[in-house]
């Protein structure tokens, strides 16, 4: 309620504001800061009371408005081309090659363990049994 009250009291004072500043019109004797300030654009005034209202004309071509633009919008826009991952496109490439690589290395590994146990078996009667255990284990592996 008492909202209501303080909104119907602002209420009337601007209309009083408003009654008294038409009247002030009407009579002339409105304060100068009231007044619209005129500003000519296209028109230059003849008379000196409305020169200082005077603006310059602007020059701006269409290739200069242009440019501007351009130049609002790269700054605005970021190009980011890099990958987020830098190297995915080597690892798609090579992971082939590696699989390939990753067999003959197994694979040489378990040459070179028969090699060694071979040559160990050579040497002693109890390393041989122990050698073709080990050459049957890396076999089944491979």
């Amino acid at each position: 309620m008492d909202e209501a009250k303080a909104r119907a009291e602002r209420l009337r004072d601007m209309k009083e504001r408003a009654q008294a500043a038409k009247r002030a019109r009407e009579e002339g004797t409105a304060p100068a800061e009231d007044a619209p300030k005129l500003k000519f654009r296209n028109y230059t005034p003849k008379t000196e009371d409305f020169k200082e209202g005077h603006m310059e004309n602007t020059k701006i071509t269409v290739e200069e408005e242009l440019k501007k633009k351009a130049e609002q919008v790269m700054a605005e826009v970021s190009l980011d081309v890099a990958p987020k991952k830098a190297n995915w496109d080597l690892k798609r490439d090579v992971l082939k090659k590696l699989e390939k690589l990753e067999r003959k290395t197994q694979a040489s590994i378990v040459d070179l363990i028969r090699a060694k146990v071979a040559e160990s078996g050579e040497q002693g009667e109890g390393a041989e049994t122990g050698g073709k255990m080990l050459a049957a284990a890396v076999s089944r592996s491979a």
